[in-house]
Order: C-alpha cells, then structure tokens, then sequence
C-alpha cells in the first residue's frame, strides 16, 4: 500500500476538522501521521491499521479533554440582568434610539422601553429581555 494514502486520509481528517473545530478528526490525522511514518518503516498493513486506531484513541481520550478546558479559559460569562433593578442614566427614547441604564453592580448597558415610553434619566426599571448588547427595560411598578 501506497504510504500516501495515510497522507490523503491525514488531509481529509484535517479539513473534516478545520470544518467543524469540534478536536474529534484532529486526533486521527495524528493516527494517520504514525501509521504513514509505520509504512515508511516497512510495518505491514495490520500494523499500521492497529497504529492508527490505538494512537488516534490514545490522543482522543487523554488529550482532548485538555485541548477542550485550555480553549474554554478565555471565554467569560455574561451576566444574566434579566429581572434586576436598573437606573435610567440616559433617557430611553426608542424612536431616538438612545438611552442607557446602569445595573446594579456599575454596569452600563445600551437601553430601549419594552412599551416604547420615554423613560426620563433617574428613573428606576426592571430589565425585562435582552436583544444582542441592548437591555428591554420598563418602568419598576410602584
């Protein structure tokens, strides 16, 4: 067997991965990498088949874990503000597109009226919802 074919299933593996960046194929392009270096030693087909699948399994199983908890560590939770207080710093006028409110902990966030009133700047809400980086707020009931 011709040892470019463990290369053509490494470049498969590869772009599968690349597609999908779910570090599952990565693992078998590093089987497909050994099992070409077997062939090119002259290792028989058996040999190279069990080297691929035992390496490949190995490198999924002990190193993925890490590779999954090292490319969660930059990502940060948002704060779910939906159902807090917030005071209005800027008065919300929908149709103006402006306004801003501050959450309780010093936070400003862009904001627009859930009933589309004008909400004036030092009045106190509730955040209702929330579209992309813009809070949907209303008026805090008395």
């Amino acid at each position: 067997m011709s040892p470019f074919i463990w290369l053509g299933v490494a470049a498969v593996m590869g772009i599968v991965e690349v597609i999908s960046f779910g570090l599952i194929t990565m693992w078998f392009v590093v089987g497909a990498l050994i099992a070409f270096l077997a062939n090119l030693l002259g290792f028989d087909l058996v040999v190279q088949l069990v080297v691929f699948f035992v390496v490949s399994i190995v490198c999924l199983i002990v190193l993925r874990p890490m590779f999954l908890k090292y490319r969660k560590r930059g990502e940060k939770e948002e704060p779910d503000v939906v159902g807090q207080a917030a005071i209005v710093i800027e008065t919300i006028d929908n149709e103006r597109l402006a306004g801003r409110v501050e959450t309780a902990n010093r936070m400003t966030w862009a904001a627009k009226s859930a009933d589309g009133a004008v909400l004036p700047a030092g009045e106190t809400v509730v955040i209702t919802g929330r579209e992309s980086i813009r809070l949907i707020v209303e008026r805090k009931p008395s």
